[in-house]
């Protein structure tokens, strides 16, 4: 079996072995990922993180051995919550900016320093982490940096995110593992009967005619939600849905909301 990892800051990942097919998701900085499948200069991998599968570039991720792939999966990274932070690797001249939800392995506060594989980097600023002492307070506020960043169909940085981007990539920044696909993460933690009991943090899933899981947002306070829609946006959310006050329409229906902070 073959391992690599995302030494770049962003990496589409596709539906097909083709820069003309569907970016179904993207890489971020510092994911491993175990190859299935090699077609010319296409692999076929699986996520180590969430299992999710899909075509990248093999230019753009990096070979590793078994061990250290090991290694590097049962560690524990520091995530950055910087919404782009300036990383240069030891020997190199020109930093790279990576996106929030980057995994730092083996760092190092005192050195600012950190490894990606057998490669050693130091940040250029302080990275921000959140600790979560006040786990609810601190995710409805984290995602507050994220308000305005456009909608992307797959997208999972600052430059672009689908409404499940979004959300697994805040918990990740809190050490909550999420699966990719909103479908997917309505099937974790427990069932909030009520939107009046619902808190800051818990996740609200919307479907569709059908009753298919087509989107998601996080709740940040009382009747208010973030969600990605056009662009990461706030707007109210009650027993119905979420109401959109400049169109002044319900955009979606709402199905359930989960408590996942506590109960994943």
């Amino acid at each position: 079996m073959q391992y690599a990892l995302s030494a770049q800051p962003v990496v589409p990942m596709r539906a097909g072995p083709s820069d003309k097919e569907e970016m179904i998701s993207q890489l971020v900085f510092g994911e491993t990922m175990i190859i299935l499948e090699k077609q010319q200069k296409w692999s076929f991998v699986e996520l180590t993180c969430d299992g999710y599968r899909g075509w990248v570039s093999g230019s753009m991720i990096m070979n590793i051995d078994e061990g250290l792939s090991g290694k590097m999966t049962d560690s524990n990274p520091a995530i950055s919550g910087s919404l782009f932070l300036p990383v240069l690797e030891n020997r190199g001249k020109f930093p790279l900016f990576i996106p929030a939800g980057s995994s730092l392995y083996e760092y190092k506060p005192a050195s600012n320093s950190f490894h990606i594989g057998e490669t050693a980097y130091t940040c250029l600023e302080e990275p921000v982490f959140y600790a979560g002492d006040k786990l609810r307070e601190d995710i409805s506020q984290a995602v507050l940096k994220f308000i305005n960043i456009p909608y992307l169909w797959g997208g999972k940085n600052p430059f672009g995110m689908d409404c499940s981007g979004l959300t697994q990539t805040i918990m990740k920044l809190f050490g909550i593992k999420l699966p990719r696909d909103a479908r997917q993460q309505v099937e974790k933690g427990m069932t909030i009967n009520f939107i009046n009991e619902a808190q800051p943090g818990d996740l609200a899933f919307f479907d569709n005619e059908e009753g298919e899981i087509i989107h998601t947002g996080l709740i940040i306070k009382n009747q208010e939600i973030i969600h990605a829609s056009g662009s990461v946006r706030t707007d109210r959310i009650d027993h119905q849905g979420i109401y959109n006050s400049k169109l002044r329409q319900y955009t979606h229906r709402l199905r359930v909301i989960k408590n996942v902070a506590d109960h994943i």
